[in-house]
């Protein structure tokens, strides 16, 4: 009964959208032949047995840790890692990625490039965390303290794994050295002398398990008579932090100890019209058309609002160095170029319209045009070095050399429907140009990249009626069509029982004998 409520429920969003579903590959009878079967959009004919599997299934007739998927290829049957595996090339089978189970002592499984339509990973080593107390979290490649929230989803904090003594996993419990973590009402872990758990504003999770404030804590602030966490904005006016200013060492005595003060957040200064801070750069507390400038003069710093200095398309350098259009060299030394400033958060602070020299980057490691990025204390851009997905750390290929970069012009000029692409190509808008199935080339509209009354580079983005799904072995976003995400969820739902059909003598009127052992329906034609 619920089998048939899921096929309902899909049938009436499917109806409902038909105007903008595409019909999956596999749909289509004359290269799946299950398909016509009731529920066929869940089934895939597998030809060596010429029977109808479910998709998604683990096992059999797969190797026991593949599942059976449709292909790009007209829904060509394929066997694949599941996500958040990959297939070694030790014995071609799939274990997690970031965990050790394959690997020795101090290693985990990673993804590797992708090759062909499998997804590969390899044993890499983990690195040595410098500061003592910290562990190593393969999955962007960074060190975090132990015992803190590191990367961790809400609720759990980072402990030693229990494979290697130096990196870390996510977790809670309440026994060893997380019991004192450990919120009962919830079953979580939180960090002391932050939010934590806590409910009521202006109180800390503290030792003991307790929400509270202490007017002793670094935390208090006396003006509200309440704690905050340091490094929130705390009681403190939009761009400030509520830390505890350097010169006041919380380990200091207590006579000399202070507490924590709102201060303007690094890179911002302070407007006293209104008492918030604001980044140099961007429209501020100023009117539509101005942006807020600091200059520091022999006299102090002239701080204002002034006419936007530039023309749509150029970011501003000062100290008369002018506005320069971004991809081209401006005023920047040899081998960098203009680019946007990448620590501004956009959707916070507001765009930035000065400009910062530097490497352009590419993700696409495939590409005939050379991936460029700066390496770490060096001014020159290396050919063939790229930042990784995976792990956030710089790779090179054996033929590294500094390189020159050439001034980027608007090659794609002011043609209609047409527009420029990272690889300094033009990309015919609403295609599928070089994006991946279910994408299509669009405006790129994030950091403020206007040119004249359109946009200046291009994107990928799904479709519409896709969804995005992310595929952790490679770190990219997958869109998938409105019926693979359906069939995923109802395939989660039906029972592992099957209905076994066939044609031949033994059931002459096509009924149905329901199957314990079996998930797949034969289609055996005599």
């Amino acid at each position: 009964m619920e089998m048939k409520s899921g096929y309902t429920v899909l049938a009436t969003i499917l109806l409902t959208v038909q105007g903008a579903v595409v019909p999956p590959p596999w749909a289509d009878p004359t290269f799946n032949p299950c398909a016509s079967q009731p529920g066929g959009w869940q089934l895939i004919y597998w030809p060596p047995d010429k029977k109808c599997y479910r998709i998604f299934t683990r096992g059999y007739p797969c190797p026991e840790t593949m599942e059976l998927g449709p292909g790009p290829d007209k829904g060509t049957p394929e066997c694949n890692c599941p996500p958040g595996t990959a297939q070694s090339a030790r014995d071609s089978r799939c274990y997690a990625l970031y965990e050790k189970e394959l690997c020795d002592d101090g290693e985990f499984f990673a993804p590797t490039m992708k090759t062909g339509r499998g997804r590969w990973g390899t044993c890499q080593k983990g690195e040595t965390c410098a500061e003592p107390g910290q562990l190593f979290w393969p999955k962007d490649g960074r060190c975090y303290p132990k015992n803190s929230r590191g990367p961790c989803p809400e609720g759990q904090l980072l402990i030693k794994s229990a494979e290697s003594t130096s990196m870390g996993r996510c977790g809670c419990e309440n026994s060893g050295e997380l019991a004192q973590f450990y919120w009962s009402a919830t079953g979580t872990c939180h960090e002391h002398y932050t939010i934590g758990p806590c409910q009521e504003r202006g109180g800390l999770f503290l030792p003991g398990a307790t929400c509270g404030c202490q007017p002793d804590l670094p935390h208090y602030h006396n003006a509200t008579n309440k704690c905050y966490q340091l490094g929130s904005i705390g009681p403190c006016p939009p761009g400030h932090q509520f830390i505890v200013p350097p010169s006041n060492s919380i380990s200091a005595p207590q006579s000399s100890k202070k507490y924590a003060e709102c201060v303007c957040k690094d890179g911002h200064v302070k407007w006293f019209g209104d008492g918030a801070c604001y980044r140099p750069y961007t429209r501020g507390p100023c009117s539509p058309g101005y942006i807020y400038s600091v200059n520091v003069t022999a006299t102090g710093m002239a701080i204002g609002c002034i006419p936007l200095p530039c023309p749509a398309g150029k970011l501003y350098f000062p100290a008369g160095n002018g506005c320069h259009r971004v991809g081209t060299q401006g005023p920047c030394p040899d081998g960098q170029v203009v680019l946007f400033q990448d620590s501004v958060k956009t959707s916070i602070e507001g765009v930035s319209y000065l400009g910062m020299c530097g490497c352009p980057t590419t993700s696409d490691k495939d590409s005939f045009f050379p991936a460029l990025f700066k390496a770490e204390n060096d001014t020159s851009c290396l050919v063939g070095a790229y930042r990784t997905l995976e792990t956030n750390t710089i790779s090179r290929h054996a033929y590294d050399q500094p390189v020159k970069l050439r001034p980027q012009q608007d090659v794609c000029g002011e043609k209609r429907g047409i527009i420029a692409w990272s690889d300094g190509s033009c990309k015919q808008l609403y295609s599928q140009g070089p994006c991946s199935a279910g994408e299509w080339v669009v405006p790129d509209r994030s950091k403020g990249q206007r040119k004249g009354r359109g946009w200046k580079m291009g994107k990928c983005e799904c479709r519409p009626g896709y969804t995005q799904y992310e595929d952790e072995a490679t770190g990219t976003t997958v869109c998938q069509p409105p019926t693979v995400v359906l069939a995923r969820f109802l395939n989660n739902r039906t029972d592992k029982q099957a209905t076994i059909i066939s044609t031949d003598a033994k059931y002459p009127d096509n009924t149905a004998e329901t199957a314990t052992t079996s998930t797949n329906t034969s289609l055996e034609t005599s």
